[in-house]
């Protein structure tokens, strides 16, 4: 804006039927935004708010405007913006093993607000004697339901199959669709949009998920007459379940399994840890104590966390990277595993390999 400013640049005169005259006028922060985050620089054009592929070849390179509509969303004043996020893209789309749908919740600690899917038995209190539902962390299995997705639209083979009612000439505009939302759900702005766009249902059980997507057909082609709106691509993905307290985590079988996600909550608990411990080895405290009177904490969750300031250098890189085990979580390694003091004895403890 101050470079445009500096070089005089305004915005384009119109001038309309009765003469008068509109524009003329800096470009200012809003205006900015609309051109900045507009997809032709990448070959596409949005059509009511859906990226569709373009005729045009790109101008700039994809990554470079992905990280650049990360930037104008992080930097974007609240609450001025006409577009709103989606809040729960999967919301009336997921459900159980009975049918009954696992509806958005979310729950409130200090200034964090956290998302989760929980079973309709759970929230009005009618779960059975074995206490079946599922309480997942929405990230979590919203990021699953995306992976699994994008193998979906990778597999031509299954969209051509999907699309036998159309002419074979317009399978290529096909692919080109679903490659563009296979990205458009690798993307951390458009992910949300584009799940409560293309997922149709998802069930959820003890050993997989079944995901159907409804993918959308480019204009240009002839609409199949079994389905006006798009064509229905249904496959079921193995899984296990793992338990994270009350919490559960979907782990995919397979190669292409959502990419490993540091857990925020223990890499927090192991650098307090070190910290802390460095803290009294250099003087900066006097106890535990003085340490929880500083942190607002008590001095026996001091005591629990400095613990792991003596976990070994494999358990630490693990947990960096988000390959330590599902279930393994601050609390877990803080209270209820019994940390020998040999790195490999740890290691085993665990259930990191080394």
């Amino acid at each position: 804006m101050e470079e445009l400013n500096g070089r005089g640049i305004r915005s384009k005169v119109r001038v309309a039927k009765n003469g008068k005259t509109s524009g003329g006028n800096s470009f200012f922060r809003g205006a900015l935004y609309v051109l900045l985050s507009n997809p032709i620089y990448i070959g596409e054009i949005r059509h009511k708010g859906v990226r569709h592929p373009g005729l045009h070849e790109s101008i700039v390179d994809r990554e470079l405007w992905e990280k650049t509509q990360l930037l104008l969303r992080s930097q974007a004043v609240r609450g001025t913006s006409r577009t709103k996020a989606v809040a729960s893209p999967l919301m009336g789309r997921l459900f159980d093993e009975s049918g009954q749908s696992v509806t958005p919740s979310h729950a409130v600690k200090g200034e964090r607000r956290y998302r989760y899917y929980v079973s309709r038995s759970l929230i009005k209190g009618t779960a059975d004697s074995a206490g079946r539902g599922w309480r997942l962390p929405a990230p979590e299995i919203e990021r699953t339901v995306a992976v699994s997705a994008c193998q979906i639209l990778s597999d031509r083979i299954e969209i051509a199959a999907a699309a036998s009612g159309l002419a074979g000439n317009r399978l290529p505009a096909i692919f080109a669709g679903a490659e563009g939302w296979r990205e458009r759900l690798q993307s951390e702005v458009e992910a949300g949009a584009a799940l409560s766009a293309l997922v149709d249902r998802v069930e959820l059980s003890d050993i997989g998920i079944r995901v159907s997507l409804k993918l959308p057909i480019p204009e240009m082609a002839t609409r199949p007459v079994a389905d006006a709106k798009g064509l229905i691509i249904m496959r079921f993905f193995p899984m296990t379940v793992r338990r994270r307290g009350v919490e559960m985590r979907l782990v995919i079988a397979g190669n292409r399994a959502p990419a490993a996600r540091a857990d925020s909550a223990l890499l927090k608990a192991v650098a307090r840890a070190r910290q802390w411990s460095e803290d009294l080895l250099a003087g900066r405290a006097q106890s535990v104590a003085e340490i929880a009177e500083r942190e607002r904490v008590g001095s026996r969750y001091v005591r629990r966390v400095m613990r792991l300031s003596f976990l070994a250098p494999g358990i630490v890189e693990a947990i960096a990277v988000g390959d330590q085990p599902p279930e393994l979580t601050a609390e877990a390694l803080a209270e209820r595993v019994d940390l020998p003091l040999l790195w490999n004895a740890q290691e085993e403890a665990v259930g990191i390999a080394s």
